[in-house]
């Protein structure tokens, strides 16, 4: 979500651009009741090093206040058509047991990082969705994601890539 607000033709904004083309409309595409959390959050830490650094260079806070205003209507969209899904006990469940994995992510510099809290509450919600029917996971592939039980993964930066071919 946070590509898309950037607003820079990055693949997950590719990717959500020709979902419908591909037989994927917007009541489908829903997010984790975290994401909203998540991505505000970063936003604001980003906002906050702009701010101490006082730089010109990309993100300047005044681009990052853009981002942000950006997300907030995408979330208010999401919110506005119940496609935040709130955690159950099945998803809680799901959360239970990832929090005992060590899952480990490489970001796209090739610098591995271990799986956070909320994002293993993402990974929980599209493993086991909504009323019985998983989501597909958007998000660049790991190797780690083959390892969680039920998660279907859809790599925007691979769609991507396939349009230049």
């Amino acid at each position: 979500m946070l590509d898309i607000a950037k607003k820079q033709n990055l693949p997950a904004e590719r990717w959500l651009e020709a979902a419908t083309s591909r037989g994927i409309y917007e009541e489908d595409i829903c997010i984790s009741a975290v994401v909203p959390m998540t991505v505000m959050h970063t936003i604001e830490q980003q906002i906050a090093i702009a701010r101490k650094s006082r730089s010109t260079i990309e993100p300047t806070v005044a681009s990052l206040g853009i981002v942000k205003t950006n997300a907030q209507r995408f979330i208010t969209a999401f919110h506005a058509s119940d496609r935040i899904v709130p955690m159950d006990h099945l998803i809680a469940g799901r959360w239970g047991d990832l929090l005992n994995m060590e899952l480990v992510f490489t970001d796209e510099h090739g610098v591995t990082y271990e799986v956070g809290s909320s994002e293993k509450i993402e990974l929980a919600t599209a493993s086991v969705g909504r009323d019985g029917l998983p989501f597909v996971y958007v998000d660049r592939a790991q190797i780690t994601h083959s390892t969680i039980p039920n998660l279907d993964v859809e790599c925007p930066v691979r769609f991507a890539e396939s349009l230049k071919s």
